[in-house]
């Protein structure tokens, strides 16, 4: 228990600190409080400073016990805090928002009646505080943040939205002018790919618009923004800074690799860091890949003077142990479950389909389990020998090691009748090293195997029975049923479409190599039907993972999955969306007796994790938050 400590909140205004006279149990209790750092007498103390959080706060009066005296301002800072968290808590448990209750009805009337009751109390939420966005794909987030921007009546200054390079255009300006052309001042949308050769065209147009002060949207890539170059990223260049910064897909920036620390986390997290807006949102429908701590990044970007330290974080929530090498961070401490979601809960919007539109069946899943075909098996068994002998060497670091477990996919996909051998930078020196490494012997390069796969593959007629089935079938070229296919591999992708045009079934491809415009006309000619349109579209897992629909498709066909269960996730949502009621089935194709077998228990693991944290618990709270809510009502 605390003896005469006095806790005040700090004149900055960004820290709580705390006077007391040395006690080793008073010092004690405050290490034990996440962020507690001493001042020396020589730099302002003796004091200790704690990160000004609400959380972190409670934990301070728990921790030091009812000796502690709180200052004046610290108690009105509380007041307001709490005050703020329960209103945040009471929005959060809200499924419904009459349109007329709404500001945005008074700015766009089209847009509040078009919403569904989720998307006008999701507004709500949003337009109260930067926040996380993970409703599940397909519930229309994108519409959420533009109508919580007029909502939250900051829509007169310039908007900030980085997102993956496939829907600038198809998602962000097709949204944003969808639903302020009507306007008196339509908003400008100046959308930025990374082409040089239009760089300073889409710059000197933002600058216009601002000078004009015309409502403007500048979206643009992650990779647009990674070098952190850009003027309109420089406070002292733009000073007024931007109304609101939105980082759509942000799982896919390097957002969730942040650290505390300047420097020492992603390129992409160290670039916006710093960017000045009034509002932030990170968006994502699959935002953890079963590993709590990648929120953890997010939660920095929207208030990094609250969530100052990774770490400190992580031993307040997480299970952290020491695996020889460095931490190992887990899953929530068993016990605290309850009270991580309502720490959340303040910061995050979250939804499923299943929530909102009971009425759209869930998607269906069916495991295949292939057998390799002789060839295929001989040769899988060759590289897993010699996998298996240089994993053993101990010389490969973990990308080393992933590479050769990717390599073996290739081989668990189809027997590749061509190993192309390219030079490329050597993955441990980089070309960098003059002393050179194991691979490269100090010349910087290193000669990698690259697999072609063949058809000759035992998942192919697996496939093309599963296609029978629904009705795909070069027998009838007049069928209805459609379906859509993905692979992590290219070269995979390029296989299949191969193949299954030659067998007659009309297919087409999307990889990271096809254009914006391609993209669009292939999902126009899958989604129109008609005599000549395509029945199949096969694609990379990551390509077709965002910014495309096609829930023509009835049934999904995932050739081999990533280690992260979001990947597959969002791309079974392609299909799975709410502007069309069917029933959605997804095969998954695993070739027994390889890698795909022990990929299928990683995944499965991660899949629990973000159930078991971002759903049940999530409804638990929620369920409580609208009884308390009923409660306070006058019988």
């Amino acid at each position: 228990m605390a003896k005469n400590a006095f806790a005040e909140l700090s004149p900055s205004g960004d820290k709580i600190e705390v006077h007391f006279r040395y006690d080793p149990d008073l010092v004690a209790c405050i290490k034990e409080v996440p962020g507690a750092r001493y001042v020396s007498p020589a730099e302002g103390g003796p004091m200790w400073l704690v990160p000004l959080n609400l959380d972190i706060a409670r934990r301070l009066t728990e921790n030091m016990g009812p000796g502690l005296v709180l200052g004046r301002a610290l108690k009105v800072w509380g007041k307001e805090a709490t005050k703020r968290e329960a209103n945040l808590h009471a929005l959060a448990g809200i499924d419904d928002v009459p349109a007329k209750e709404l500001e945005l009805n008074k700015k766009i009337p089209e847009l509040a009646k078009w919403m569904r009751g989720y998307q006008r109390a999701d507004t709500k939420f949003l337009a109260a505080t930067s926040c996380l966005n993970l409703n599940e794909q397909g519930l229309g987030k994108t519409a959420e943040i533009i109508a919580a921007i007029f909502e939250g009546g900051l829509e007169h200054g310039p908007h900030l939205v980085v997102a993956p390079k496939t829907s600038l255009e198809t998602v962000w300006r097709y949204e944003i002018e969808r639903w302020t052309a009507n306007l008196e001042k339509p908003h400008e949308v100046i959308t930025y790919s990374g082409e040089t050769v239009n760089k300073k065209g889409a710059i000197d147009e933002f600058w216009t618009c601002i000078d004009e002060e015309w409502p403007v949207w500048f979206v643009c890539t992650p990779a647009t923004v990674r070098d952190g170059k850009e003027p309109f990223m420089d406070p002292a260049e733009f000073p007024d800074g931007w109304a609101t910064f939105t980082i759509d897909e942000y799982h896919k920036t390097g957002l969730p690799n942040a650290s505390g620390k300047k420097g020492t986390g992603s390129k992409f997290s160290d670039a916006v860091k710093d960017v000045k807006a009034q509002r932030r949102y990170a968006v994502t429908g699959t935002p953890m890949g079963g590993r709590p701590i990648k929120l953890w990044g997010a939660l920095h970007f929207l208030y990094p003077e609250q969530f100052t330290s990774k770490w400190q974080w992580a031993k307040t929530w997480l299970e952290v142990s020491s695996n020889g090498y460095g931490q190992d961070i887990g899953s929530i401490l068993r016990g605290r479950e309850e009270e991580f979601y309502k720490a959340l809960a303040p910061y995050v919007v979250r939804r499923l389909k299943s929530e909102v539109l009971p009425q759209l069946p869930p998607k269906q899943y069916v495991d295949v389990w292939c057998e390799m075909t002789p060839k295929q098996a001989k040769q899988y068994r060759e590289f897993a020998a010699r996998a298996e002998a240089v994993i053993e060497d101990q010389k490969l670091n973990a990308l080393g090691i992933l590479a050769e477990y990717t390599r073996l996919k290739v081989f668990a996909d189809a027997y590749c009748d061509k190993i192309d051998q390219r030079e490329v930078k050597c993955e441990t020196c980089g070309g960098i090293d003059s002393e050179g490494c194991y691979k490269c012997l100090g010349k910087g390069t290193v000669t990698k195997l690259h697999p072609v796969p063949s058809s000759d593959s035992g998942k192919l007629p697996y496939l093309v029975d599963r296609l029978a089935e629904v009705g795909i079938d070069p027998e009838d070229p007049a069928g209805d049923a459609c379906a859509i296919i993905a692979s992590q591999f290219k070269d995979i992708v390029d296989m299949v479409h191969a193949y299954l045009n030659a067998k007659g079934i009309p297919t087409e491809k999307i990889t990271g190599a096809t254009s914006g415009d391609d993209r669009a006309a292939i999902q126009k000619k899958f989604q129109d039907g008609g005599p000549n349109s395509p029945r199949v579209v096969v694609m990379t897992t990551t390509a077709g993972g965002v910014a495309i629909t096609l829930d023509r498709a009835d049934t999904v066909h995932i050739l081999d999955e990533t280690w992260v269960p979001d990947d597959q996730e969002q791309f079974a949502d392609r299909a799975h969306r709410v502007s069309r009621m069917h029933q959605v089935t997804v095969y998954t194709y695993r070739s027994t007796g390889t890698i795909e077998e022990y990929i299928e228990k990683v995944v499965g693991d991660k899949a629990k994790i973000n159930v078991e944290i971002l759903d049940v618990r999530r409804r638990g709270f929620r369920a409580n938050m609208q009884k308390a809510v009923l409660d306070e009502q006058p019988d």
